[in-house]
C-alpha cells in the first residue's frame, strides 16, 4: 500500500497545507479527490447528519474519494464524508436524542417543524452512516459513499427553521447554518519516504512503527519536519497528545481547520478499517 498527502486549492500549481492559509506546498502528481467545507455530497437533504444534542445540522468537513487500498468497507464504497457537530458543551434540546435514535415523534413533536425535521433525518438515515464520538463527548459522523453518490450534485444543508430558543453562539454548538467554511477543492498525491507506510501506528514501536520525533536520524528528522501539520492517509501520524489505541495502517489524519473542523489546534485520527476515532490538542 501507499501513503497519501492532502493539499487544498483551486489549482494544482498553487496548493496549500490548509484551506485559505498562505502555507504553500508541493504535491507532485496531485489529482482532484474531493472538497472540504460548504456543501455535502448527493445523499439527500433529509439524510444530512444532525447533532444528537441540539438537532442542528452538522458542518460538512470533507468529502474524499479514496485510493483503492483505503476502501475498507467494500469495493463499491469509494469515498467518505466526515461531519462535525462540536456540541460537547451545547445545551440539550429536549427530545432530539430520542428522535434521532428512531423513536416515533409524539403528536406535539410532529407539530413542531424543527422536531419534525429531526425525526425525518432519522427516517432518512444514510445506510453507511457511522456515528462517532470523541473523548469529551463531541458528536461526529462518517458516511461511506458509492461512486454514484460521490459524483452526484452536491447539496446544501436543510432549510434553517430552528426556533429562536435554541440558544446563542455559546450554547448551540457548531452547525452548518452558522459555521460552514468556504468550499475548497481537495487534492491527493503520494507521500514518499515515510518509514511507516503500511504499518499500524503504535506508541511502543510494535510492528516496526517509528513514532514521530523518536529518532535522531537526520533524514527522519527532515521528513517529519516536512510532513508536520499536513493531512494524510496512512504513514506516520502526529497526535498532539496520546496515540489512540486500535489504529491500523489505514488511518486518516486530518488537521484542525480543514473544512471548518474545530479541534482547538489538534489533529483528528479516523481509522478507515477499525472505525477508531479520536483527536487531541
Amino acid at each position: 500500500m501507499k501513503a497519501y498527502e492532502l493539499a487544498f486549492g483551486e489549482s494544482a500549481d498553487k496548493l496549500t497545507v490548509l484551506p485559505g492559509k498562505p502555507i504553500e506546498t508541493e504535491l507532485p502528481g496531485a489529482r482532484v479527490a474531493g472538497w472540504c467545507g460548504g456543501r455535502a455530497p448527493g445523499i439527500g437533504t433529509a439524510a444530512w447528519p444532525r447533532s444528537p444534542v441540539t438537532g442542528l445540522p452538522m458542518i460538512h468537513v470533507i468529502t474524499l474519494e479514496l485510493p483503492e487500498d483505503y476502501r475498507r468497507k467494500g469495493e463499491d464504497l469509494v469515498a467518505i464524508s466526515f461531519f462535525q457537530a462540536d456540541d460537547h458543551v451545547a445545551d440539550d434540546i429536549e427530545g432530539v436524542t430520542e428522535l434521532l435514535e428512531g423513536t416515533a415523534p409524539t403528536a406535539e413533536q410532529a407539530a413542531d417543524p424543527f422536531l419534525a425535521a429531526v425525526a425525518a433525518t432519522a427516517a432518512a438515515r444514510h445506510p453507511q452512516h457511522r456515528d462517532l464520538e470523541d473523548l469529551i463527548g463531541g458528536a461526529h459522523a462518517l458516511l461511506w459513499l458509492t461512486a454514484e453518490e460521490f459524483a452526484a450534485p452536491r447539496i446544501g444543508p436543510p432549510a434553517d427553521i430552528r426556533p429562536a430558543d435554541l440558544g446563542d453562539h455559546y450554547s448551540r454548538g457548531q452547525n452548518a447554518w452558522d459555521d460552514s467554511a468556504p468550499e475548497t477543492t481537495v487534492w491527493l498525491g503520494e507521500r514518499t519516504g515515510d518509514p511507516n507506510t503500511g504499518i499500524a501506528p503504535s506508541e511502543d514501536g510494535a510492528g516496526g512503527y517509528t513514532a514521530a520525533w523518536s529518532s535522531e536520524d537526520e533524514q527522519l528528522q527532515e521528513f517529519w519536519s516536512c510532513v508536520e501539520g499536513t493531512s494524510h492517509l496512512g504513514g506516520t501520524i502526529m497526535p498532539c497528545q496520546g496515540m489512540p489505541e486500535g489504529l491500523t495502517p489505514y488511518v486518516f489524519e486530518l488537521e484542525d481547520g480543514v473544512g471548518g473542523l474545530n479541534l482547538g489546534g489538534g489533529t483528528a485520527q479516523i481509522d478507515l478499517e477499525s472505525d477508531v476515532f479520536d483527536w487531541a490538542q
